[in-house]
């Protein structure tokens, strides 16, 4: 009976109530010589099974399916509390809404819905992450929050206003197809060993491969070590290149650490696996080469720097710190055919 109720699942309890009395109803009277039952008391017989019998709601048919409904469900009345850095407030936003907002944040609407898929996974793993550790243990200064974001440019997670500006004509056929994104994964997430949101990373575009999580982040994680990113060097602004006026490379460095000396040109440079700097020597003073990217305003820190009579010149490779996934890959990788676990995997060697 529970099967059949869960197959039929058409048009509300009425439906499958009708059709469960008809069913046991023949059945009751088909042995009806052997129960000595009338024909009237089969059929309140049947209609009183028929009214104990719960209707099955989301794929409830059995207790692994269940779970997994019930787990998806808990999430959907959850919420995430940002601290809006801009005016101060606090915003609760459930976790759909949420994973709609931080998608189009994240990745542009025009990519294949595969690595849409995938990104909204990782976005709802690290922000998941983030909800656990506030609430296991709170930071005061985020105030009850999860954590903290300038909404109103769009760091983060996007409202509804941002997107509709952002969109204009496009914004119901977007946020259409980033709704059917997020439904069709919803509730996903990256674990680690403990069961727990892992701790995973993403950016716009890799040097070629992706960086070990140890060498940009001083943590080991099983799932932020280096893979190959081939797509990436196809990628538009996957080469940038940065002209500063000597003066002012020399201005700013001098500024960082006081016994610089431009006299004393490049030296020394340290460089991970996959490229990115780790530390420069300039002007005689070691740097790390995330700083010398934030000083600059560089798209990475895979970086190489040549200097000229009046100016220097610092080509760089990627966008992002390099760790975890690449967005321009996986949206390479789905246009070539692979599906939303098979991105997830590659970048972060995980099965969902």
């Amino acid at each position: 009976v529970i099967t059949i109720t869960g197959f039929i699942d058409a048009e509300g309890t009425d439906l499958r109530k009708r059709i469960l009395v008809c069913i046991i109803g023949f059945l009751l009277m088909a042995f009806l010589p052997l129960a000595g039952l009338s024909r009237e008391s089969a059929e309140d017989m049947a209609e009183e099974i028929a009214s104990a019998v719960q209707p099955v709601e989301n794929g409830e048919e059995g207790s692994e399916g269940g779970n997994e409904t019930e787990d998806n469900d808990s999430k959907a009345q959850d919420s995430f509390v940002i601290l809006d850095t801009g005016s101060g407030e606090k915003l609760t936003v459930d976790d759909k809404s949420f994973c709609i907002g931080a998608l189009a944040c994240e990745m542009p609407p025009v990519y294949h819905e595969e690595a849409l898929k995938a990104q909204c996974i990782a976005c709802y793993t690290h922000f998941c992450r983030l909800r656990e550790m506030q609430r296991s243990d709170p930071d005061p200064e985020l105030g009850g929050a999860y954590f903290k974001a300038d909404l109103s440019k769009g760091r983060e997670y996007l409202r509804e206003e941002l997107l509709r500006e952002k969109w204009g004509d496009r914004y119901e056929e977007y946020r259409s197809k980033l709704a059917g994104v997020v439904d069709a994964v919803f509730g996903l997430i990256i674990k680690d060993r403990e069961g727990k949101p892992a701790d995973i990373a993403y950016y716009a575009i890799s040097s070629g491969v992706t960086e070990d999580s140890e060498d940009i982040f001083g943590f080991e994680s099983d799932y932020l070590k280096a893979v190959p990113s081939p797509w990436d060097l196809n990628a538009p602004g996957y080469c940038s290149e940065k002209k500063v006026d000597r003066g002012e490379f020399n201005e700013l460095l001098k500024k960082e650490d006081g016994s610089y000396s431009a006299e004393k040109g490049i030296g020394d440079i340290k460089r991970t696996a996959s490229g990115s700097v780790l530390s420069i020597v300039i002007g005689g003073v070691e740097y790390k080469g995330a700083r010398i990217r934030e000083l600059f305003g560089l798209r990475s820190a895979v970086f190489t720097i040549n200097e000229a009579d009046d100016s220097v010149i610092i080509t760089v490779k990627g966008y992002g710190h390099g760790a975890g996934m690449s967005q321009y890959g996986a949206n390479a990788m789905a246009e070539q055919g692979a599906d939303y676990k098979e991105i997830i995997y590659h970048y972060y060697r995980a099965n969902l």
